[in-house]
């Protein structure tokens, strides 16, 4: 590649600001900038080796509804691209999430629990049915819900919400979730 020298700026060094076209990699090194604001790597057109991009991950350069997973990205996009994390979210992973009951739930006496179990492994999330439509989607996942109550006698509470996740534990490849509520029939419960 021929380009006069007034029409590049070149020993520049990248501190990983940068990524490789061809393949999507964090570069560091030598680059030089043409007139047209195209980058290359090497310290002049002669030593051209590869076509850059800008690593252009400002909040402003992301639109308001990107997929992006904020962790991955700005200065821990060096470590992202190192170890290969996806920069985009995976829609078919749970979101872990903890329900708040309302005073309309305490009043109505029941919430509706969700969870996500890992097919192959006893690892639950609880999650919000409402912000994990696609996880059904993913054969990795058994989704299930169950009533909770949250109010009402303190032992009738325990004993009903103990009785529910027996017979849903029967009912669904669910061992051991009741060690994953910790044996709490009583969690959220406030009296009525």
């Amino acid at each position: 590649m021929y380009l006069p020298k007034n029409k590049i700026e070149t020993n520049l060094y990248s501190d990983g600001e940068f990524i490789v076209k061809s393949t999507g990699k964090v570069y560091y090194g030598l680059y030089f900038k043409t007139y047209n604001d195209e980058y290359y790597a090497g310290k002049e057109p002669s030593d051209f080796i590869q076509t850059l991009l800008p690593l252009d991950t400002s909040e402003d350069a992301l639109d308001s509804t990107s997929d992006y997973d904020l962790r991955f990205l700005g200065k821990n996009y060096i470590y992202s691209s190192i170890t290969n994390q996806p920069l985009k979210k995976s829609r078919l992973e749970p979101t872990p999430y903890t329900p708040q009951p309302t005073k309309e739930d305490y009043k109505r006496g029941e919430i509706l629990r969700s969870f996500a179990k890992r097919k192959n492994e006893n690892i639950y999330y609880e999650i919000d049915q409402f912000s994990n439509l696609e996880l059904p989607n993913n054969p990795m996942y058994l989704i299930f819900s169950i009533p909770w109550k949250i109010s009402g006698p303190k032992e009738f509470t325990k004993e009903k919400n103990k009785t529910t996740v027996k017979s849903y534990m029967l009912e669904f490849p669910i061992p051991a979730f009741n060690q994953f509520l910790k044996n709490d029939y009583l969690k959220f419960w406030k009296p009525s």
